[in-house]
């Protein structure tokens, strides 16, 4: 199977979409700061799956997902902590963090498939 066919992988990647075009909102005082954060992430999420789907299973491959999971988690705090400083309107903050829990939620179910996998 194809990295691009994996759901959770489309899923990431159209979460760093949206980051980034949230970071190219932000004014340009936070391009090095909380849109930097972003944009980091954005990179970090999508391609941590695809380097624990390239290795099929194994402690690397959880490794990368536990890595991914720590980044959604940080990226939860800067988008709240951008909301806090007005730089993303509530309805932004909203979708993304939505978009956020939909990626969490398959990112966890991804990664509980590969601890059962790896255990066999």
């Amino acid at each position: 199977m194809e990295i691009t066919e994996l759901e959770v992988w489309q899923t990431a990647m159209n979460l760093s979409q949206r980051l980034y075009e949230l970071s190219k909102s932000m004014p340009e005082t936070e391009q090095f700061g909380l849109g930097h954060q972003l944009r980091q992430h954005a990179v970090k999420i999508p391609s941590l799956i695809a380097a624990a789907a390239s290795r099929k299973y194994g402690q690397e491959s959880i490794r990368a997902l536990d890595i991914a999971k720590g980044h959604l988690y940080e990226t939860e705090t800067v988008l709240r902590l951008a909301h806090r400083l007005d730089l993303l309107s509530e309805d932004e903050t909203k979708e993304t963090l939505e978009q956020l829990e939909t990626s969490r939620k398959l990112l966890f179910g991804f990664l509980k498939y590969y601890k059962r996998a790896t255990r066999s």
